[in-house]
């Protein structure tokens, strides 16, 4: 059975998103030598990296209100802006990779997913599975993707990254887990602590105590994550939130070591 680990690098941790268009190089280059790392120590294990869009896709999405539809001639024009500022993210982020090394290829989620009224209705990931196959990391991010109803809307890096780990883990030859890169040591209960584990049982009693981005975000912060992920637990999918600050964290958490954090579980024996 392979290992395929799909890990976020978060908008928050290879920006400042308090700054438009401001990229943290020199946390991009720690991450990537991180995964290098990880590359070195297990040379088996699968990846596909997603990034976030931080303080370049969130601006013009939000300028536009992309993420409502896509309508008139502005609205196009917002459309194609806020994809060319997701590209110039991960283009900056796949020189770093490429630099280490590392075969990653982008692949832009506009050419693999159509929604209607915001919700996935056609998804192809081929081009995926076959760059998996071919022995090269799939790089994605968040971006907009047009829907059949409202035009165009956006798809987040979490949203992207979870239709995905259903895809492979439904394949036999697939073991799947996803980790959650962020600029926060995990999700903070409402004495400020880390909360260990979060599962379908506790989320009620901690759902209030879980605030939203205070930086520009138009695909929901800390809660759009969590239950995101809590929804793939269902599926036996095991998803870490992580702080990507912390040298040696994010080897650890592909690698299957004790990492500190958040681990969002279904909480059933498996």
């Amino acid at each position: 059975m392979l290992e395929l680990v799909l890990v976020k690098l978060g908008g928050s941790l290879i920006t400042d998103k308090n700054q438009p268009y401001t990229a943290r190089l020199e946390t991009m280059q720690k991450l990537v030598t991180e995964i290098s790392l990880v590359r070195q120590q297990n040379p088996s294990v699968k990846l596909i990296i997603g990034n976030g869009a931080g303080s370049f896709g969130h601006q013009s999405a939000h300028k536009y209100n992309t993420i409502n539809g896509v309508v008139c001639d502005a609205d196009k024009l917002g459309f194609c802006l806020v994809h060319q500022d997701v590209l110039d993210l991960n283009k900056l982020l796949a020189h770093y990779f490429l630099q280490a090394g590392l075969p990653v290829v982008s692949l832009p989620p506009l050419t693999m997913v159509v929604t209607q009224n915001k919700q996935l209705v056609k998804t192809n990931f081929s081009v995926i599975e076959n760059s998996l196959q071919a022995g090269l990391i799939p790089l994605v991010f968040g971006d907009v993707v047009l829907d059949q109803v409202i035009g165009g809307t956006i798809l987040s890096t979490e949203t992207l990254l979870a239709e995905l780990a259903k895809y492979f883990h439904i394949q036999d030859n697939y073991q799947v887990k996803l980790i959650n890169a962020g600029n926060y040591p995990g999700v903070y209960d409402d004495n400020g602590q880390v909360i260990p584990e979060i599962t379908p049982a506790n989320y009620a009693q901690i759902k209030a105590a879980i605030g939203k981005s205070e930086s520009i975000d138009v695909t929901g912060g800390m809660i759009q994550k969590v239950e995101e992920f809590l929804a793939i637990s269902d599926w036996g999918i095991d998803c870490w939130i992580i702080d990507g600050n912390i040298p040696g964290n994010l080897v650890k958490a592909v690698l299957g070591q004790a990492t500190l954090g958040t681990v969002i579980r279904s909480g059933e024996c498996r």
